[in-house]
């Protein structure tokens, strides 16, 4: 699908626009979506802060005065109360609601932040996604969930040991930027667990399937693939896909017999 190549290519680059990738995704569940629209939509949120008067150059000015404009003025926060929901995995809804996971709001922090060369860029913390603006020492992070609340290493490091169970120590090197592909495969693994939580198997199929066209796919999604198929009755695309989940794992995969005696399952399900 033209979508879909268009999501790989983009991708690859080194400039590539977050918001754009997470539209692109959201494609595969709302197929009449114009992406371009939506993207004249972010821009025009830039704008309305850069006609402000927006004085970029300051790292913790900056991140202050766009969280302040995109939390408090316009009201982008968390969906603490329906989180699973698959709408707020969808930036183009979120654009509408203006509630989202973490990763979302992330994601249009960054573009609008990158429209006004605020260099800004997503850090993919384990279990939250959070934005970073570079600054002199340290870059400046901010929460968008939590309304744009700007976080100490203490305060990431508290909220790190809770996701966690205090199993991982939180460093100053995991403030890098998040590359784009890995941030696009999160959101579609969200995507992918919520449409199925919401008994939505025919669209969270083509999220897998969307995953198996990046680069950083893994074996798993093709288990995946091979679950989601055997759920609507292609039994033979299903076997295939268990098949290849065994091709790629070469015979060393954790579930191998498992997957196996799916693939053995799927075809006997055709006579």
């Amino acid at each position: 699908m033209e979508h879909r190549d268009r999501l790989v290519r983009l991708v690859r680059r080194a400039d590539a626009d977050l918001a754009e990738a997470a539209l692109l995704c959201a494609v595969e569940v709302e197929p009449d979506l114009d992406v371009d629209l939506a993207l004249l939509r972010i821009d025009a949120l830039a704008d309305r802060l850069r006609s402000a008067g927006f004085p970029a150059g300051d790292a913790d000015a900056d991140a202050r005065t766009l969280a302040r404009y995109l939390a408090v003025e316009l009201g982008f926060t968390g969906d603490r109360d329906t989180y699973y929901h698959p709408d707020n995995a969808l930036l183009s809804r979120a654009l509408d609601r203006r509630r989202g996971l973490p990763i979302i709001l992330s994601i249009l922090y960054v573009a609008v932040a990158r429209r006004l060369t605020v260099p800004a860029y997503p850090v993919a913390l384990p279990g939250h996604v959070v934005v970073a603006v570079a600054g002199p020492e340290r870059p400046v992070v901010v929460d968008p969930f939590h309304d744009g609340e700007v976080l100490s290493d203490e305060a990431l490091a508290q909220r790190l040991a809770a996701v966690s169970g205090g199993r991982i120590a939180y460093h100053r090197a995991m403030l890098r930027p998040s590359p784009t592909v890995e941030i696009v495969r999160r959101l579609l693994n969200n995507l992918t667990r919520d449409l199925i939580a919401a008994s939505d198997p025919k669209a969270a199929l083509r999220t897998v399937e969307l995953k198996l066209e990046l680069p950083n796919r893994t074996a798993v999604d093709h288990r995946a693939h091979g679950e989601l198929l055997e759920k609507l009755g292609r039994f033979d695309e299903a076997a295939a896909a268990y098949e290849r989940y065994l091709e790629v794992t070469g015979g060393d995969g954790p579930d191998d017999e498992e997957v196996r005696r799916a693939a053995i399952g799927a075809k006997a399900r055709l006579n």
